[in-house]
């Protein structure tokens, strides 16, 4: 019963109400950096990147949002059916996401079977397609995709977790920052702050 109050207090949006006033430029920018997330959570604990991956993935319809379901899941479907949400939300008609090709790349980490060039080329497109990304958020795309856990020594790999954490730790209060930050302490066997 605690771990399921955890996930809920976690939750970004708790209750579709909390994103009024919000615009899609920002929850876009948020979805940048949860693919990112995820990324590095396949990577450092891939059997919880994997139930994510399946759990965002349970409703593929992305067709309305739901409370029960992860913040990155939310984040797609406010950015893909900015029309459902024009009275709670600042649309931006300019910013879109390839729908199919996000589907896969989450239907690839479920599976456990990232195809790492997929993923490269979905981030890419999306960084051409969201203006407003920080310096931090396309360095943290350029570390991940550089990534190779297998030759990172203790002492690197807990500098690069620590950076990349830092560099999308806006906003801390989603679900999978959360998870994010509990692996990699576990990853790095150190304290993370």
């Amino acid at each position: 019963m605690k771990f399921l109050q955890e996930i809920i207090e976690s939750r970004m949006y708790r209750r579709l109400d909390m994103i009024k006033g919000t615009d899609v430029g920002t929850i876009a920018d948020m979805l940048f950096d949860h693919l990112i997330m995820l990324r590095l959570l396949y990577y450092i604990d891939k059997p919880v990147a994997m139930r994510y991956a399946r759990d965002t993935m349970a409703n593929p319809s992305f067709s309305g949002y739901r409370q029960s379901m992860p913040d990155l899941y939310n984040f797609i479907t406010f950015v893909i059916n900015q029309r459902q949400f024009a009275d709670k939300l600042f649309n931006d008609w300019d910013i879109t996401i390839p729908e199919l090709r996000l589907k896969r790349m989450l239907r690839s980490i479920a599976d456990g079977d990232l195809d790492e060039m997929d993923n490269n080329a979905l981030l890419m497109l999306m960084q051409r397609r969201l203006k407003g990304l920080s310096g931090d958020q396309v360095w943290a795309r350029r570390l991940v995709q550089d990534w190779i856990p297998k030759y990172a020594n203790r002492q690197d790999r807990k500098n690069l977790i620590t950076r990349l954490l830092q560099a999308v730790r806006r906003p801390i209060s989603t679900d999978l920052y959360m998870q994010l930050m509990k692996s990699a302490r576990l990853s790095t066997k150190s304290p993370i702050k």
